[in-house]
C-alpha cells in the first residue's frame, strides 16, 4: 500500500525472502535484498522523497548501493545513504556526472511519468511537494564493477551480468538463490533504445546479445525484478525480445513511429514485449 512517513510517500512491497520492492510513487522501482552480514540497494528511484530512511526501516545492517545504470531516474537517491558506497559500470559515468538528477530534472518527471505511471487528481502537485528543498549533493566517486563480479552478502550473493543497450553501462544483478533476476531498464515491459545515426541497427544488435547473455542464465532464475510499470515478471518476456530484435535485424519485424505519454519514436512489438528501438524521447 501506498503509505506516507514524514516527507515521504511510498509502496514497499516484500517479494521474496528478506527481499523488498521499493516503489518511488509507482515511477521507478528500487530493490533491496538483506544478507545475514550486509544488505544491498539495487537502484535509488529519482531522489523524491527519502528512499534512505525506508531502507534503515528495513535493516540496521551495512548497505551498498548498486546501479543498474546511470540514469538519473535510478541514481537519484544516493544522497539519502551518504555512507553507503555506490557501484556502477564505469562506461555510464558520462551520462552519471554530465546529466546528474537534480531538482529541476526531478519536477520534469514527475509532470511527464506522473499522468502515466501514477495518475490521479492531485498526484502531481502531492509528488513534487516531495522534491528536496535544496540541491543534494551527490558523491564524487563510485566503485567500477564488470560482468562476472560477484557481491557477497552473507548467505546470498548477486552476480553482475554486463547488458549494454538501453545504455552502455546497463547491468543486471543475478540472485540464484532467490532466482530473481533484477534487471533495470534491461528488460522492463517497455524498453528505450534511443535512434541512432542512420537508424542504424547496431544497437538493436548489441541489445540482442545482451539478451542471449541473459537466456544463457534461463535456468537460474524465474522472475525478472523490473524498473517500471510492474514489480516481477515472468522470464519468458526474455524470450519474446529476443525474437522480437532477432526480426528487426533480420528484417521481418518493423515498427512504425507512435507517440505515447512521454514516448516517441519507433516502436515494434511481440508478445510481451514492447521496444522503442529508434526512439527521439
Amino acid at each position: 500500500k501506498l503509505r506516507p512517513v514524514g516527507r515521504r510517500l511510498c509502496e514497499v512491497t516484500k517479494i521474496a525472502g528478506n527481499t523488498w520492492c521499493i516503489g518511488e510513487f509507482r515511477l521507478v522501482n528500487a530493490f533491496f535484498a538483506a544478507g545475514r552480514e550486509k544488505a544491498a540497494l539495487i537502484d535509488t528511484g529519482c531522489g523524491i522523497g527519502n528512499i534512505g530512511a525506508v531502507v534503515r526501516e528495513l535493516t540496521d545492517k551495512p548497505v551498498e548501493i548498486l546501479l543498474t545504470h546511470g540514469h538519473a531516474d535510478h541514481s537519484g537517491g544516493i544522497y539519502t545513504l551518504p555512507d553507503s558506497p555506490v557501484y556502477m559500470e564505469p562506461q555510464d559515468e558520462e551520462m552519471f556526472r554530465e546529466m546528474p538528477a537534480t531538482n529541476e530534472m526531478r519536477r520534469l518527471y514527475i509532470e511527464t511519468r506522473v499522468p502515466v505511471r501514477f495518475p490521479g487528481e492531485g498526484h502531481i502537485e502531492a509528488v513534487s511537494a516531495l522534491v528536496p528543498k535544496e540541491e543534494p549533493v551527490y558523491p564524487k566517486q563510485y566503485i567500477p564493477v564488470k560482468d562476472g563480479d560477484v557481491f557477497e552478502l552473507g548467505e546470498r550473493k548477486l552476480t553482475v551480468l554486463h547488458t549494454p543497450g538501453h545504455s552502455d553501462g546497463s547491468v543486471c544483478y543475478l540472485d540464484s538463490r532467490s532466482r530473481i533476476l533484477f534487471s533495470g531498464d534491461t528488460v522492463n515491459h517497455s524498453i528505450i533504445l534511443m535512434r541512432q545515426p542512420d537508424n542504424d541497427k547496431r544497437l538493436i544488435r548489441i541489445y540482442h546479445e545482451s539478451l542471449k547473455k541473459i537466456w544463457d542464465y534461463q535456468e537460474q532464475f524465474d522472475q525478472l525484478a523490473i524498473g517500471h510499470d510492474g514489480i516481477l515478471i515472468d522470464k519468458s518476456i526474455v524470450r519474446d525480445y529476443l525474437e522480437l530484435t532477432g526480426g528487426i535485424l533480420n528484417g521481418s519485424i518493423t515498427g512504425k513511429y507512435e507517440e505515447v505519454g512521454f514516448r516517441k519514436g519507433d516502436v515494434a512489438r511481440l508478445g510481451q514485449a514492447e521496444l522503442w528501438y529508434q526512439c527521439d524521447e
